[in-house]
C-alpha cells in the first residue's frame, strides 16, 4: 500500500485537527462535510470506514504512509502507521515536514515535495520487486 495523507479514522479529537483544522486548505469543517456524505454517524466507527479501528491489521501488505505536518489527518495517519507496525506489517512512515494535505502532489509548484515523491516512487518500485 502507498497511502498519501490517508483518512484512517473518523475521530476529530486528535491534536492535528486542532493544530491544522483551519488555514491549510483541508479544514476540519471540510472533513466533517466529507464524512457527512461518506457515512452515517453510526457507520463511521466501523473498520470499513475507519480502518484504524480494525482489531487485527495483521496480514496487510507492506505499507508506506506519507503524512503532512500541516494536515488535519496527520495524527490518524501516524496512528495507522503505528498500528500496522504493531500488527507486524512492514511500514515505512514518511513525515512530510512543512506540507499540508495537498502540497506533496503539487508537481513543479512546491519543490520540497519532489524528494517525498521520489521516496514514494522508491517504495512502489520496492513493492513490485520484493521477492
Amino acid at each position: 500500500q502507498l497511502l498519501l495523507t490517508p483518512v484512517t479514522d473518523s475521530d476529530f479529537s486528535r491534536p492535528s485537527y486542532t493544530e491544522n483544522g483551519e488555514g491549510f486548505l483541508l479544514t476540519r469543517a471540510l472533513m466533517e462535510w466529507f464524512w457527512g456524505h461518506y457515512a452515517e454517524p453510526e457507520q463511521r466507527s466501523h473498520p470499513k470506514a475507519s480502518p484504524l479501528r480494525h482489531p487485527n491489521l495483521a496480514g496487510l501488505p507492506p505499507t508506506t504512509i506519507v503524512t503532512g505536518e500541516l494536515d488535519p489527518l496527520r495524527d490518524e495517519g501516524s496512528a495507522y502507521a503505528d498500528a500496522l507496525a504493531a500488527a507486524g506489517v512492514p511500514v515505512r512512515h514518511i513525515r512530510a515536514r512543512g506540507h499540508n494535505h495537498t502540497s506533496i502532489s503539487m508537481v513543479d509548484m512546491i519543490i520540497s515535495g519532489a524528494p517525498i515523491r521520489a521516496r514514494m516512487a522508491t517504495a512502489l518500485a520496492e513493492f513490485f520487486t520484493a521477492g
